[in-house]
């Protein structure tokens, strides 16, 4: 018998938290139990019901266990071992940064909506996430625009001395000037923050009467403008709405998983009977048992990225899993009140349950074709550009015109059909040649004759049509140097300017005409995310070189001040210089912090 089956015989019928271990050590899984006994051993008899449980177990190679005094004694325990060693099988909360919130600060006398990407312990309220990022500036636009609300950011506001070109618009109301008291606006951000939490029904009452007050007074120009402003109030409000059966607070969260043991999860908001928020999150590496995911979810939604989260008092889930009355008694204590976990048996909230689910499963589908998607564009890409395999390396090359200050451009890498910014590189032409084609011409020259030896592509993609793609193939010739090249022209209408409506065009050295590729097929898409990465990051490049001539990019590095910007331009000469650094590179040659290095090579590479 061996050492792991002696220990399984010996569990306590105990609350606690069990932890499994590799051959190295390392905790590969925490989990709680009400009887370590009951759930650890249910790991090792019969067999397991996701693929990913069974890939946890082939790497099992020992396990201990932690007894507690209590279920909830073991639920803060694994919550807190959880943090601290984050191991690779548990619930790992990665999204907060992909959806934006809406901040107010409630401590400044004149508050503005703010879009932010991370949710802090600041003090200032947040709305939100929002999936949907158009829709969210589309629903503060008209809320600033119908409650007159400053838009202006930190010293341009404080420091105006006459009211701003949305003043003169009616489209502010001046506090800037002090044309609006603190009292009034403030009347004004409350009634737009209700709207924007998803209780704006009494605001638009209040429109309402208004209205009515303003056509008995005859002043039907004050009346149109409400009339308005309530169309566009209701547009926002029926975006939010949902049919939950009640006028209250909940939180809805859907849970799928498919065969290769890959899950998915959809956290539907509601508050007052509306929708404020709805998001995906992907857990490809769960390896736990499926009815404990909602529960381990919850666990680190109100304790981890989610912090400062508020769970509200009914929460509907697929299962409650071990320990579902444990958990909903500890997010209680979160939210100082009574927190109820229901798994809907019938009604609208099985209803609202099976509308998450739907949504975590769309989200899990359109994953799977996304991850598949860069292996499908290479094959087609091989098949129409004649290649004999599918292109691992593919190099963009973009060029940016800077009127009198020079010519600077740009040249990208995706390996395996993704970006590797590491091996992006950049150029500046201080002596350019007179037209495009030449300059093109001259940077791949650069690229292809530098001292420094990189491996070359297995494609090279040029921004632009045949004149680019016949100077490049001279270019290559004189070096010889043989390497895949490809052209790409955005569409043009009949006057010959640019119009997105028409396709791309593609072309090859050799071969007559545009080549044969559908706007549906993956490699027309991966070629042109290849061109806008490509020219993206030839105009943040171009931004750089011009400010450069006024003031120092440096200086906007969070902990780079005047004299560390001096200090890494002595050694280094110039920005450009290091961007060919690597972090490790540049902290030691400058012996500035690592953190700092990190954040620098960051900044100059975006």
């Amino acid at each position: 018998m061996s050492a792991l089956d002696e220990k399984l015989k010996c569990l306590p019928d105990h609350p606690g938290i069990y932890q499994f271990f590799d051959s190295a050590g390392r905790i590969l899984y925490v989990g709680k139990a009400v009887s370590l006994n009951k759930r650890v051993r249910s790991y090792f008899t019969g067999k397991p019901d996701r693929a990913k449980t069974a890939l946890l177990l082939t790497k099992v190679c020992d396990f201990e266990i932690i007894l507690t005094d209590s279920e909830v004694d073991a639920l803060l325990l694994e919550n807190n071992l959880i943090k601290k060693h984050r191991p690779p099988f548990n619930v790992e909360l990665k999204d907060d940064k992909n959806y934006p919130y809406v901040r107010l600060d409630r401590k400044q006398s004149f508050p503005r909506f703010e879009v932010v990407r991370q949710r802090k312990a600041d003090g200032a309220r947040y709305f939100g996430p929002y999936p949907a990022a158009g829709a969210l500036r589309n629903t503060l636009g008209l809320l600033n625009k119908h409650f007159r609300l400053r838009r202006c950011r930190g010293e341009r506001f404080v420091n105006r001395v006459r009211p701003c070109l949305n003043y003169q618009m009616k489209l502010c109301s001046g506090p800037c000037c002090d044309n609006v008291s603190v009292a009034e606006y403030r009347r004004l951000i409350a009634s737009a923050a209700l709207i924007l939490g998803g209780r704006g029904r009494p605001v638009l009452q209040s429109l309402k009467r208004a209205m009515a007050r303003a056509v008995t007074e005859l002043n039907f120009e004050r009346a149109a403008a409400l009339r308005d402003a309530l169309i566009d109030i209701e547009l926002v409000l029926e975006s939010q709405t949902i049919d939950a059966g009640r006028n209250e607070d909940l939180d809805v969260l859907g849970c799928v998983s498919v065969a290769d043991g890959s899950a998915a999860l959809y956290l539907l908001t509601i508050r007052r009977g509306n929708v404020v928020g709805g998001r995906p999150f992907l857990l490809s590496a769960y390896g736990g048992v499926f009815e404990d995911l909602p529960g381990a979810f919850l666990q680190r939604h109100y304790t981890g990225s989610g912090a400062g989260e508020v769970p509200p008092p009914l929460i509907i889930v697929s299962a409650q899993g071990e320990g579902g009355q444990t958990l909903a008694l500890w997010l209680g204590k979160i939210r100082g009140h009574r927190v109820k976990l229901l798994v809907p048996e019938r009604g609208r909230r099985l209803q609202l349950l099976r509308l998450a689910e739907k949504n975590a499963a769309e989200f899990l589908a359109r994953q799977e074709i996304d991850d598949d998607f860069p292996s499908r564009a290479l094959l087609e890409l091989a098949r129409v550009c004649r290649l004999k395999a599918p292109p691992e390396v593919v190099e963009g090359v973009d060029v940016s015109n800077l009127q009198n200050e020079g010519v600077v451009a740009s040249l990208v890498c995706f390996r395996s059909g993704k970006a590797s910014k590491q091996e992006y590189r950049r150029y500046r032409l201080e002596n350019a040649p007179p037209d495009d084609f030449a300059r093109m011409a001259a940077v791949v020259r650069r690229r292809f004759s530098g001292e420094n030896y990189h491996p070359f592509p297995d494609l090279l993609l040029l921004d632009g049509g045949r004149p680019q793609l016949e100077a490049v193939t001279r270019v290559l010739k004189e070096l010889g140097i043989s390497v895949p090249l490809l052209a790409i022209a955005k569409g043009r209408d009949e006057g010959g300017s640019k119009d997105q409506s028409i396709p791309d065009s593609f072309y090859q050295p050799d071969r007559k005409g545009a080549l044969g590729l559908a706007v549906r097929n993956p490699a027309y898409r991966l070629l042109q995310q290849i061109r806008d990465e490509a020219h993206r990051f030839a105009l943040s490049y171009h931004r750089l070189v011009r400010k450069q001539g006024r003031e120092t990019v440096l200086l906007e590095v969070d902990g780079v001040g005047e004299k560390r910007a001096r200090h890494l331009l002595k050694v280094f000469g110039s920005v450009e210089a290091m961007t060919h650094l690597s972090p490790e590179k540049l902290a030691e040659k400058s012996a500035i912090p690592m953190s700092v290095a990190q954040k620098v090579i960051d900044f100059i590479r975006i």
